[in-house]
């Protein structure tokens, strides 16, 4: 099975700079992945642009897809993370990751979240969490905090992917670099930076997985969003 990752940035065609929901599906099929994770999507609302985009991509694909509001644009526009696949989904939820207590700095806070689905692959289940971590790094801390719960009480094998906004070396992901193996250490060019795509400088993209075997993962260099996907193959 391949697993995608991909900030979407609401489908914005970069080269273009205009929304463009068919090039993205179009880049899900020519990858063919069976499970892509999406992040920064745009939900209806009423503001020009604001569309039910997994639903938009599900129909170009032929799959199912889920949308997981982090927050509402200006109170109105729902934004946040989705997924879309051909697998049966055996549960599905978004699950808020708690603000810092204290956002009185001149930060670039935003409430967060994770999604966590419950797929089934060839009889067996399979845990996927999508996550979007914060600019801030108390954002990311409590982001990796309500990562980990999630991992302890999860016994299947799991896939972790997302934009965590921060490189492999942060102290802030070493929480799930103990539980979790990082796809990019069987990469064909390990380390390959994912953003931005026009000119990437940092790696900030991942695949993360436990209990399952990697056969290959690979940064598609392809300037589609403002970052890079990533796909990885695996076998239960």
């Amino acid at each position: 099975m391949k697993i995608m990752t991909f900030n979407i940035q609401h489908c914005l065609d970069y080269k273009k700079n205009q929304i463009n929901i068919p090039l993205f599906s179009d880049s899900i099929k020519a990858l063919e992945a069976d499970f892509c994770g999406l992040n920064e999507v745009r939900g209806s609302g009423p503001l020009p642009g604001y569309t039910d985009q997994i639903n938009a991509l599900s129909d170009g694909l032929g799959f199912s897809g889920y949308f997981g509001e982090a927050i509402k644009v200006k109170g109105k526009n729902p934004y946040g993370n989705g997924f879309v696949t051909h697998f049966p989904v055996i549960s599905r939820e978004t699950i808020k990751i708690p603000d810092p207590p204290d956002k009185s700095s001149k930060g670039n806070f935003e409430t967060r979240c994770v999604l966590k689905a419950v797929i089934e692959v060839d009889t067996k289940k399979l845990c996927v969490l999508v996550c979007h971590m914060g600019l801030e790094e108390s954002e990311r801390r409590n982001a990796v905090d309500t990562l980990c719960k999630i991992l302890d009480e999860t016994a299947m094998p799991v896939i972790l992917m997302g934009d965590f906004n921060t490189s492999p070396d942060s102290t802030v992901l070493k929480p799930i670099y103990k539980r979790l193996k990082d796809t990019d250490s069987i990469a064909q060019s390990p380390g390959k930076f994912t953003y931005p795509s026009y000119a990437p400088e940092k790696k900030i993209d991942y695949i993360f997985y436990r209990n399952l075997n990697c056969k290959s993962c690979r940064t598609v260099e392809e300037v589609i969003s403002d970052h890079y996907p990533i796909i990885a193959e695996f076998e239960l």
